[in-house]
């Protein structure tokens, strides 16, 4: 079986990637690529990416990127391909902004990519993640696309029903919004947060946490 990795953001996106590549590839890691001067995204804090990977069983590799971009990547996906992975797996749905894929770019010529979300419909995504039982909780939004705020809203059948309805990405891939998955088929045991609560920024509010486990 090919092997692969799976790039992990935490959200929705890539676990559903993964989940919908366990049967196709020999997954044998999850991959980030984060700021080379160690700066958090609250979106998508690596340690709750560390956290997720020991619920799910897979290893996960925490990648630094910095300047010039394109050939930082380049060379870190060498190394991903010398360590014996033939194919990255990436929860992208479609371009951001008009501008090509970039993992697409930067892997030409290294190793595969597949894309099981391309271009699917929207909502369908959605019902999927429900279908399944993955549990979803918006971590961050933004304010001129969500009033109330959805940040620390569940995706639950509620939430889907209003974000189809909405004149927006109803999977927030033109980054509308940001997700953590708390619990997927996949994961040998859900991620339990506590001490939760919204932080409310300029532009977007995200959530934050006292300890998760």
């Amino acid at each position: 079986m090919t092997t692969a990795a799976v790039l992990w953001t935490g959200g929705k996106d890539s676990a559903l990637a993964l989940h919908l590549s366990l049967n196709r590839y020999n997954i044998r890691k999850l991959i980030c690529f984060v700021p080379a001067d160690n700066r958090q995204f609250y979106a998508h804090p690596t340690q709750f990416m560390a956290l997720q990977a020991q619920k799910i069983g897979i290893p996960i590799d925490f990648l630094k990127i910095s300047e010039p971009y394109k050939a930082r990547y380049r060379g870190q996906i060498e190394m991903i391909r010398d360590c014996g992975i033939e194919v990255l797996i990436t929860g992208d749905i479609s371009t951001v902004g008009g501008m090509p894929n970039w993992i697409d770019e930067v892997a030409a010529g290294l190793v595969g990519v597949h894309k099981p979300l391309w271009e699917l419909d929207r909502g369908g995504i959605l019902d999927t993640l429900a279908s399944n039982q993955f549990e979803v909780v918006c971590s961050l939004s933004y304010k001129k696309h969500f009033q109330p705020t959805i940040t620390g809203r569940y995706l639950d059948l509620e939430l889907i029903s209003e974000l189809k309805q909405l004149p927006i990405d109803a999977c927030g891939e033109q980054g509308e919004y940001h997700t953590w998955v708390l619990e997927a088929p996949f994961f040998k045991a859900s991620v339990q947060l506590k001490g939760t609560r919204i932080v409310d920024a300029l532009e977007y509010c995200y959530l934050t946490y006292e300890s998760a486990i």
